[in-house]
C-alpha cells in the first residue's frame, strides 16, 4: 500500500471514531419524527403522504416477521450485525413509494437493510428491479449477501459481484436511466466522489440520489450544492433529487 493509501485510511479510520462519538448527541428520535417535513421539501409528495408510507411500512408485517427472524440469526451466530439501521432503511422505504422506483442500482449489500426495504417497497408499488454490487465473497459467518431480504421480493433482486470501480460504470449503462442510485459502500472520499459522479449522469430526470452515512464528511453537502441538487440528511442517510426536467438525455 502506498503512503498516500496509508494516509487516506488511517483519515478515515478517524472520521468513523469522530462518528461514532458524534451519535451519542445526535437526536435520531427526532430525526426520525421530522422525516416527513425534511423529505417533503425535494420529493414531490406532501407531508401527510409521506407520514401515509411510514405508516404503511410500520404495518408491514410479513416484512418486519422476515427481517426480525433473520437479524435474530446474525445475532444467534455471534457475527456482529454491523448493518444498516431499520430507521434509515425506513427512509429509503418512504422515498421509494413516494417516487414509485422502478429501476435502482446500490453499492454495498453487506446483510442486505437496504436491499430490503427498497425490496419492500418495490413489492408494494407492484414492480421494479434492485441492482446490488459488492465484492466476491460475502458478509461474515455463514450467511449469504441479502441474508436479510424476504423470500416474497428476492424476485426483483439481482447481485453483481465486483468492484464497484469496474461494475458500476457498465452497469448503469445497460438498466439506465435510473431511478434511485444508492451509495453504502466504500466511504473514504475518493470512491464516494466516483460513485456520486457516476451516477449523476444516469439518473432519470427527478430521479433520487442517496447516500449512507453521509455524516463521516462534508462530501454529500458539497456534491449536491455544487450540482445544485436539492437534498436532506435524516439520521445517517442523506437524500438528493435532480430537478424533474433534468437528468438523463
Amino acid at each position: 500500500m502506498t503512503v498516500r493509501g496509508t494516509l487516506r485510511d488511517a483519515i478515515y479510520a478517524v472520521r468513523k471514531a469522530r462518528l461514532r462519538l458524534e451519535r451519542r448527541r445526535l437526536d435520531y428520535g427526532r430525526e426520525t419524527r421530522d422525516r416527513a417535513e425534511r423529505l417533503s421539501e425535494i420529493l414531490p409528495a406532501s407531508v401527510a403522504e409521506l407520514r401515509g408510507y411510514e405508516r404503511e411500512y410500520e404495518d408491514l408485517e410479513w416484512f418486519h416477521d422476515t427481517y426480525a427472524d433473520r437479524v435474530a440469526e446474525i445475532h444467534e451466530t455471534g457475527v456482529a450485525a454491523d448493518t444498516t439501521h431499520w430507521r434509515d432503511g425506513a427512509t429509503l422505504y418512504v422515498v421509494c413509494r413516494a417516487l414509485e422506483v422502478e429501476t435502482a442500482v446500490e453499492t454495498g449489500v453487506l446483510f442486505g437493510s437496504f436491499d430490503a426495504h427498497v425490496l419492500a417497497a418495490m413489492e408494494r408499488n407492484g414492480g421494479g428491479t434492485l441492482h446490488a454490487v459488492d465484492l466476491p465473497g460475502g458478509p461474515p459467518g455463514r450467511f449469504d449477501y441479502g441474508h436479510l431480504i424476504p423470500d416474497r421480493c428476492r424476485d426483483r433482486w439481482e447481485l453483481h459481484r465486483g468492484d464497484a470501480r469496474d461494475v458500476v460504470p457498465e452497469l448503469l449503462e445497460a438498466v439506465g436511466p435510473v431511478d434511485l442510485f444508492l451509495h453504502d459502500s466504500d466511504h473514504r472520499l475518493p470512491h464516494m466522489r466516483f460513485e456520486y459522479e457516476t451516477a449523476l449522469s444516469h439518473l432519470e430526470a427527478g430521479g433520487v440520489l442517496a447516500s449512507h452515512d453521509v455524516r463521516l464528511s462534508r462530501l454529500f453537502d458539497r456534491f449536491t450544492d455544487a450540482n445544485d441538487l436539492p437534498a436532506c440528511v435524516v439520521c445517517d442517510t442523506g437524500i438528493a433529487r435532480v430537478s424533474s426536467s433534468e437528468g438523463t438525455e
